[in-house]
Protein backbone atom coordinates (compact mmCIF):
# COMPACT_ATOMS: atom_id res chain seq x y z
CA UNK A 1 0.00 0.00 0.00
CA UNK A 2 1.38 3.11 -1.21
CA UNK A 3 0.42 6.89 -0.10
CA UNK A 4 0.85 10.26 -1.73
CA UNK A 5 1.95 13.09 0.59
CA UNK A 6 -1.71 14.50 0.00
CA UNK A 7 -3.20 11.22 1.93
CA UNK A 8 -0.87 11.08 4.74
CA UNK A 9 0.35 13.39 7.67
CA UNK A 10 4.15 14.55 6.89
CA UNK A 11 6.27 12.77 8.31
CA UNK A 12 9.75 13.92 9.84
CA UNK A 13 12.55 11.43 11.47
CA UNK A 14 14.97 12.80 13.58
CA UNK A 15 18.28 11.02 14.71
CA UNK A 16 22.00 11.56 16.49
CA UNK A 17 24.89 9.89 14.58
CA UNK A 18 28.55 9.18 15.03
CA UNK A 19 30.91 9.86 12.41
CA UNK A 20 30.54 6.58 11.22
CA UNK A 21 26.75 6.32 10.57
CA UNK A 22 26.30 4.85 14.40
CA UNK A 23 23.46 5.51 16.61
CA UNK A 24 24.55 3.45 19.40
CA UNK A 25 27.85 1.62 20.01
CA UNK A 26 27.17 -2.70 19.77
CA UNK A 27 24.97 -4.45 22.45
CA UNK A 28 28.01 -6.01 24.03
CA UNK A 29 30.27 -2.60 24.52
CA UNK A 30 27.11 -0.87 25.59
CA UNK A 31 26.01 -3.37 28.24
CA UNK A 32 23.83 -1.98 31.02
CA UNK A 33 25.33 1.67 31.04
CA UNK A 34 23.05 4.51 29.87
CA UNK A 35 24.75 5.78 26.35
CA UNK A 36 24.16 9.56 25.20
CA UNK A 37 25.16 10.00 21.19
CA UNK A 38 25.66 13.82 21.52
CA UNK A 39 27.80 15.67 23.95
CA UNK A 40 26.11 19.03 23.80
CA UNK A 41 22.67 20.02 25.57
CA UNK A 42 21.68 21.95 21.46
CA UNK A 43 20.82 18.95 20.39
CA UNK A 44 18.36 17.99 23.00
CA UNK A 45 16.64 21.30 23.07
CA UNK A 46 16.02 20.75 19.38
CA UNK A 47 14.50 17.29 20.04
CA UNK A 48 12.13 18.94 22.03
CA UNK A 49 11.51 22.10 19.54
CA UNK A 50 11.04 19.29 16.70
CA UNK A 51 8.55 17.15 18.95
CA UNK A 52 6.84 20.19 19.90
CA UNK A 53 5.35 20.58 15.71
CA UNK A 54 4.48 16.72 15.96
CA UNK A 55 0.87 15.47 16.33
CA UNK A 56 2.52 12.18 17.18
CA UNK A 57 5.74 10.66 18.63
CA UNK A 58 6.72 7.13 17.14
CA UNK A 59 9.39 4.87 18.26
CA UNK A 60 10.28 1.26 17.56
CA UNK A 61 9.80 -1.24 20.18
CA UNK A 62 13.58 -1.95 20.51
CA UNK A 63 14.43 1.95 20.98
CA UNK A 64 12.07 2.26 23.80
CA UNK A 65 13.62 -1.05 25.69
CA UNK A 66 16.76 0.62 25.00
CA UNK A 67 16.68 4.20 26.10
CA UNK A 68 13.22 4.68 27.79
CA UNK A 69 11.92 7.84 26.60
CA UNK A 70 9.20 9.40 27.79
CA UNK A 71 8.13 10.94 24.40
CA UNK A 72 6.90 14.37 25.67
CA UNK A 73 7.35 17.89 24.93
CA UNK A 74 9.35 20.32 27.33
CA UNK A 75 7.37 21.51 30.71
CA UNK A 76 6.98 24.90 29.12
CA UNK A 77 5.43 23.66 25.96
CA UNK A 78 2.87 21.33 28.23
CA UNK A 79 2.14 24.50 30.10
CA UNK A 80 0.83 26.29 27.11
CA UNK A 81 -0.96 23.53 25.42
CA UNK A 82 -2.77 23.04 28.88
CA UNK A 83 -3.78 26.66 29.30
CA UNK A 84 -5.20 26.47 25.72
CA UNK A 85 -6.97 23.48 26.12
CA UNK A 86 -4.98 21.52 23.28
CA UNK A 87 -3.64 18.01 23.23
CA UNK A 88 -0.09 16.53 23.66
CA UNK A 89 1.49 14.69 20.97
CA UNK A 90 0.73 10.83 20.80
CA UNK A 91 2.76 8.66 22.02
CA UNK A 92 2.67 5.91 19.68
CA UNK A 93 5.35 2.67 20.45
CA UNK A 94 5.62 0.59 17.24
CA UNK A 95 6.31 -3.24 17.77
CA UNK A 96 5.31 -6.72 16.33
CA UNK A 97 4.46 -8.80 19.33
CA UNK A 98 4.88 -6.08 22.24
CA UNK A 99 7.11 -8.78 24.09
CA UNK A 100 8.73 -7.37 26.66
CA UNK A 101 6.54 -4.38 27.28
CA UNK A 102 5.15 -3.09 30.27
CA UNK A 103 3.74 0.19 31.80
CA UNK A 104 7.26 1.18 33.45
CA UNK A 105 8.30 2.03 30.54
CA UNK A 106 8.39 6.32 30.57
CA UNK A 107 6.39 6.36 27.76
CA UNK A 108 3.58 5.21 29.21
CA UNK A 109 3.46 7.49 32.64
CA UNK A 110 -0.27 9.38 31.89
CA UNK A 111 1.50 12.34 33.71
CA UNK A 112 4.73 12.60 31.69
CA UNK A 113 2.48 13.02 27.99
CA UNK A 114 -0.01 12.35 26.00
CA UNK A 115 -2.01 9.26 25.07
CA UNK A 116 0.00 6.26 24.62
CA UNK A 117 -0.96 4.00 21.71
CA UNK A 118 0.94 0.44 20.62
CA UNK A 119 0.64 0.09 17.10
CA UNK A 120 1.25 -3.75 16.47
CA UNK A 121 0.83 -6.65 14.22
CA UNK A 122 -1.25 -9.88 14.55
CA UNK A 123 0.93 -11.85 16.81
CA UNK A 124 0.51 -9.95 20.08
CA UNK A 125 -0.26 -12.72 23.03
CA UNK A 126 -3.68 -12.11 24.80
CA UNK A 127 -1.44 -12.11 27.70
CA UNK A 128 0.26 -8.99 26.57
CA UNK A 129 -2.81 -7.14 25.22
CA UNK A 130 -4.46 -7.55 29.07
CA UNK A 131 -1.07 -6.31 30.12
CA UNK A 132 -1.06 -3.14 28.10
CA UNK A 133 -4.83 -2.13 27.32
CA UNK A 134 -5.01 -0.60 30.53
CA UNK A 135 -2.19 2.16 30.08
CA UNK A 136 -2.21 2.21 25.99
CA UNK A 137 -5.02 2.41 22.94
CA UNK A 138 -4.05 -0.94 21.55
CA UNK A 139 -4.22 -0.59 17.30
CA UNK A 140 -3.48 -4.20 15.21
CA UNK A 141 -1.96 -2.55 11.88
CA UNK A 142 -0.17 -5.94 10.11
CA UNK A 143 0.11 -9.29 10.06
CA UNK A 144 4.08 -9.60 11.10
CA UNK A 145 5.00 -6.09 11.18
CA UNK A 146 3.21 -2.91 11.23
CA UNK A 147 2.71 -1.52 8.30
CA UNK A 148 3.75 1.85 7.82
CA UNK A 149 1.04 2.82 5.38
CA UNK A 150 -1.68 1.92 7.84
CA UNK A 151 -0.41 3.38 10.54
CA UNK A 152 -0.26 7.17 8.97
CA UNK A 153 -3.61 6.43 7.37
CA UNK A 154 -4.96 5.48 10.92
CA UNK A 155 -3.37 8.50 12.51
CA UNK A 156 -4.46 10.78 10.27
CA UNK A 157 -7.93 9.73 10.33
CA UNK A 158 -8.74 8.30 13.97
CA UNK A 159 -6.70 11.13 15.48
CA UNK A 160 -6.19 14.11 13.04
CA UNK A 161 -2.38 14.12 13.42
CA UNK A 162 -0.53 16.28 10.49
CA UNK A 163 2.66 15.88 11.45
CA UNK A 164 4.30 12.77 12.93
CA UNK A 165 7.73 12.50 14.28
CA UNK A 166 9.83 8.89 13.91
CA UNK A 167 12.59 8.67 16.58
CA UNK A 168 13.80 5.45 15.00
CA UNK A 169 15.52 3.17 15.62
CA UNK A 170 16.72 2.09 11.56
CA UNK A 171 14.69 -0.80 11.65
CA UNK A 172 11.63 1.51 12.14
CA UNK A 173 13.05 4.46 10.27
CA UNK A 174 13.77 2.27 6.93
CA UNK A 175 9.89 0.89 7.11
CA UNK A 176 9.24 4.50 6.93
CA UNK A 177 10.93 5.06 3.82
CA UNK A 178 10.32 1.59 2.42
CA UNK A 179 6.82 2.79 2.80
CA UNK A 180 7.69 5.93 0.67
CA UNK A 181 6.84 8.18 3.67
CA UNK A 182 9.40 10.22 4.68
CA UNK A 183 9.86 13.91 3.79
CA UNK A 184 12.38 15.31 6.19
CA UNK A 185 15.20 13.97 8.14
CA UNK A 186 17.05 15.92 10.96
CA UNK A 187 20.29 14.79 11.86
CA UNK A 188 22.80 15.75 14.56
CA UNK A 189 26.14 14.61 13.11
CA UNK A 190 28.31 14.03 16.17
CA UNK A 191 32.03 14.04 16.21
CA UNK A 192 32.42 10.55 16.94
CA UNK A 193 33.58 7.49 15.75
CA UNK A 194 31.96 4.63 17.89
CA UNK A 195 32.46 1.15 15.00
CA UNK A 196 31.28 -2.31 14.99
CA UNK A 197 29.79 -3.98 12.40
CA UNK A 198 26.41 -4.94 14.24
CA UNK A 199 26.09 -1.54 16.16
CA UNK A 200 22.80 0.01 14.76
CA UNK A 201 22.49 2.57 12.37
CA UNK A 202 20.34 5.66 11.17
CA UNK A 203 18.47 3.34 8.39
CA UNK A 204 19.24 -0.80 9.15
CA UNK A 205 17.54 -3.34 7.50
CA UNK A 206 18.28 -5.45 4.36
CA UNK A 207 18.62 -1.92 1.98
CA UNK A 208 16.41 -0.68 -0.51
CA UNK A 209 16.15 -2.18 -4.92
CA UNK A 210 17.96 -0.63 -7.12
CA UNK A 211 17.59 -1.41 -11.20
CA UNK A 212 20.23 -1.68 -13.89
CA UNK A 213 19.96 -0.37 -17.27
CA UNK A 214 22.31 -0.36 -19.95
CA UNK A 215 25.06 -0.61 -17.45
CA UNK A 216 23.92 1.87 -15.36
CA UNK A 217 22.43 1.52 -11.86
CA UNK A 218 19.19 3.40 -11.72
CA UNK A 219 16.68 4.08 -9.52
CA UNK A 220 13.10 1.95 -9.70
CA UNK A 221 10.56 3.32 -7.53
CA UNK A 222 11.43 1.68 -4.24
CA UNK A 223 14.77 3.37 -3.90
CA UNK A 224 15.11 6.54 -1.96
CA UNK A 225 15.72 9.77 -3.77
CA UNK A 226 18.87 12.12 -3.26
CA UNK A 227 17.47 14.43 -0.45
CA UNK A 228 18.59 18.16 -0.61
CA UNK A 229 19.86 19.99 1.91
CA UNK A 230 17.19 22.26 3.38
CA UNK A 231 19.36 23.82 6.62
CA UNK A 232 22.52 23.18 8.49
CA UNK A 233 23.30 24.95 11.72
CA UNK A 234 26.60 24.40 14.41
CA UNK A 235 26.83 24.23 17.88
CA UNK A 236 30.39 23.44 18.69
CA UNK A 237 31.62 20.49 16.52
CA UNK A 238 28.54 19.16 16.37
CA UNK A 239 26.30 19.87 12.91
CA UNK A 240 22.70 20.39 12.80
CA UNK A 241 21.56 19.05 9.35
CA UNK A 242 17.47 19.07 8.02
CA UNK A 243 17.33 16.87 4.62
CA UNK A 244 14.05 16.98 2.54
CA UNK A 245 12.89 14.48 0.15
CA UNK A 246 10.73 15.21 -2.78
CA UNK A 247 9.36 11.75 -4.06
CA UNK A 248 8.58 10.79 -7.93
CA UNK A 249 4.43 9.72 -8.32
CA UNK A 250 4.44 6.03 -8.52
Amino acid sequence: MTMTNRARPRVFINMASSLDGKTNPTKALRADVPFTMSRHDEDSKRMLRIRATAGAIVIGAGNLKADDPNLAVAPAERARRSSLGTHEPLRVIVTSHAKGLHAGYAAFDPTRGGETVVAHAAGISDETRALLAPHATLVELGDESVDIARLLDWLLRERDVGTVLCEGGGILNAAFFAARAVDSMYLTLVPRVLGGGTAATVVAGSGFAVASYQGQIVANLQTIPDATLGDVDRAGDELFLRYDFAWPEA
